[in-house]
């Protein structure tokens, strides 16, 4: 069972490099160890063509080792925090997608402006406040900001998002690019229409009724 998830970590982190959603070694991907307060995260300094899930290393949520003799990822805290706030994400993706990473710079939300992204996402894609990487105040403003969405903006940084698996939470991580893409585009001139706040609110009441019948 161990195999098959590190196995998805792998196919996850390969994809998201592929698809230019980092550079070099930067990002990283993680998923639940079931029947412990653990997860399976991508190792630093392993560049993702070699990835295998032999590389993959198991770390309590404090990122103390478990399995696996590589040194897991800088961020692994952000990770830990997440699943320690969230019974329900079983994966995470952090990237680096230009245009996410570009309103992160911004500090500024991508705001809930077409349907899908409220009953994907949950809503706006706020912003966490600054810290820097790899910190335990990074982790927690990133859990902060995360609230009971499926994605955040982690200021001057990247993206972060929660999913079923990997392979889902990487998905998220590529609808938050592409509505950060279409906002920017739409807000290049004046006129750019959000979505109402009633519409809003309606639909945020869906997407809790679909996580509560089947988590994230």
């Amino acid at each position: 069972m161990d195999w098959d998830v590190k196995s998805a970590v792998v196919d996850a982190a390969r994809a998201m490099y592929r698809e230019g959603l980092v550079i070099g070694l930067a990002g990283n991907v993680s998923a639940r160890s079931e029947g412990r307060d653990a997860m399976h995260i991508t190792p630093t300094r392993v560049p993702y063509p070699e990835l295998m899930p032999d590389d993959i290393v198991t770390v309590t949520f404090e990122g103390d080792p478990v399995e696996g003799e590589g040194l897991p990822s800088s961020e692994s805290l952000m990770h830990g925090a997440v699943y320690a706030a969230r019974p329900d994400a079983r994966a995470v993706v952090h990237a680096h997608p230009v245009h996410a990473s570009a309103m992160a710079v911004r500090h500024e939300a991508i705001p809930a402006f077409v349907d899908e992204q409220v009953l994907y996402l949950g809503g706006a894609v706020e912003v966490s406040l600054y810290a820097p990487a790899a910190s335990e105040a990074l982790a927690q403003n990133a859990v902060a900001a995360l609230g009971e969405r499926r994605a955040v903006l982690l200021a001057n940084h990247g993206t972060l998002a929660v999913g079923r698996d990997p392979a889902d939470a990487l998905e998220i991580t590529r609808l938050t690019e592409r509505l950060a893409q279409i906002w920017l585009l739409a807000s290049a001139r004046a006129g750019a229409q959000r979505l109402p706040r009633g519409i809003v609110e309606a639909e945020t009441e869906l997407y809790r009724m679909l996580q509560n019948e089947g988590g994230v």
